[in-house]
Formats: C-alpha cells, structure tokens, sequence
C-alpha cells in the first residue's frame, strides 16, 4: 500500500520551517556574505542534518561565560544558595563557576 502526503505537507513545511532552516537563516541574516554560495550553503546544511540526525536538542538560554559571570557578580562569600535559585541553576554549578575563576 503507497502512502501519499497530504498536498499541503510542503506549504507546512515553508510555514514552519525546522530548526537547521531556521539556524541557517538566522545565519544568512547575520552574515549575509555567507549567502553568495548557495551551493556551500545546501551542502553544510545537509552535513548538520547528517551529523544530528535523530538527536533531541536543548539549546540553553544563555552560555555557559554569561551565567558563570552572573554568578562572579552575585555571589558574595556566602549566598551560593540564593545565586543558584536566582539563575535557576543547581547549587553545584555555583561551586564549579567559582572553582573555575578561582575564588
């Protein structure tokens, strides 16, 4: 039995576009030089999808250098606790930011 796909998959798609089209475009905005070579492009794009295929994604909200410097600057000896709650990060990973810079 041959499956067809409903005539509007591809009107979906270009609606709601996955996330390598949606990275690659905010790319292409960004760096519009990288737009000249299409081909280039196509090929990277097909070289993420091949790589991560079938993987689940988190992307954080912020790098790992903004949240370890958030926490330089509100840490004061003694509210580790309070750090963590307020960057909605575990109490350990206070610690390891604080180990890292030294203090």
């Amino acid at each position: 039995m041959h499956h067809t796909q409903p005539k509007d998959l591809q009107a979906l798609l270009d609606a709601e576009p996955d996330l390598v089209d949606r990275i690659f475009d905010y790319l292409l905005a960004e760096f519009p030089q990288l737009a000249g070579d299409a081909a280039r492009v196509e090929k990277a794009q097909a070289a993420v999808r091949a790589e991560f295929a079938g993987e689940e994604v988190y992307i954080q909200k912020r790098s790992s250098r903004d949240i370890a410097g958030e926490v330089l600057r509100l840490f004061n000896g003694r509210n580790a606790t309070e750090v963590a709650r307020r960057l909605q990060i575990h109490r350990a990973t206070v610690y390891r930011y604080l180990k890292q810079a030294g203090k």
